[in-house]
C-alpha cells in the first residue's frame, strides 16, 4: 500500500490545467460542494476566506526553498520530480493571524484539511473541512 505522501506525489506529477497560465501558481478552495475561493499567487501575502460555517480563514502559498525541495526529493527518490510549495492555514478570527499548520504540497496537487484529517488534521476549521486544488502548470517550451 503506498504513503498518502507517495500516493500525492502520483497525483501531483499528473495534473493539468488547461485553464490555468503557464507558471502561475492557481489554488482553489472549496468546503464541501461550495466553491469559497479562487486567485493566482502572485504574492507570499495571507489570503483571506470566509468558510460556510463563518470561519475566518487564511491560506498563504509559497515556494520551497531549494534546500526543501531537495530534502523533499531525498525522501521520494524513485518518484517524479515535483515542484513544491508550502501551504500554511491561519485563524484570522482574533486580532493578529494564528498559525494553525502548515505542511508541504506539490504545486499541482490536491490538498485536504479538516477535522477528519487529510493533509493535515485542523479541527478549528469546522466540519466539512477544505479542499485545496493548486495548479502550476509547466510553460511550453517555445525556443527551437
Amino acid at each position: 500500500m503506498k504513503s498518502a505522501l507517495q500516493l500525492m506525489v502520483l497525483i501531483a506529477a499528473g495534473m493539468s490545467n488547461a485553464h490555468a497560465v503557464c507558471g502561475v501558481q492557481s489554488v482553489e478552495v472549496s468546503s464541501g460542494k461550495l466553491e469559497v475561493g479562487r486567485w493566482d499567487v502572485v504574492s507570499p501575502e495571507i489570503h483571506r476566506l470566509t468558510l460556510p460555517n463563518g470561519f475566518a480563514l487564511g491560506l498563504q502559498i509559497e515556494p520551497a526553498s531549494p534546500e526543501k525541495s531537495k530534502e523533499i526529493a531525498k525522501k521520494l527518490a524513485g518518484y517524479p520530480p515535483v515542484e513544491w510549495v508550502k501551504i500554511s492555514l491561519y485563524d484570522l478570527r482574533g486580532p493578529q493571524p494564528k498559525q494553525l499548520t502548515y505542511t508541504w504540497g506539490g504545486a499541482n496537487s490536491y490538498q485536504g484539511y479538516g477535522p477528519g484529517g487529510g493533509a493535515d488534521r485542523v479541527r478549528e476549521i469546522g466540519e466539512p473541512g477544505i479542499e485545496l486544488k493548486l495548479t502550476k502548470p509547466k510553460c511550453a517550451n517555445t525556443h527551437s
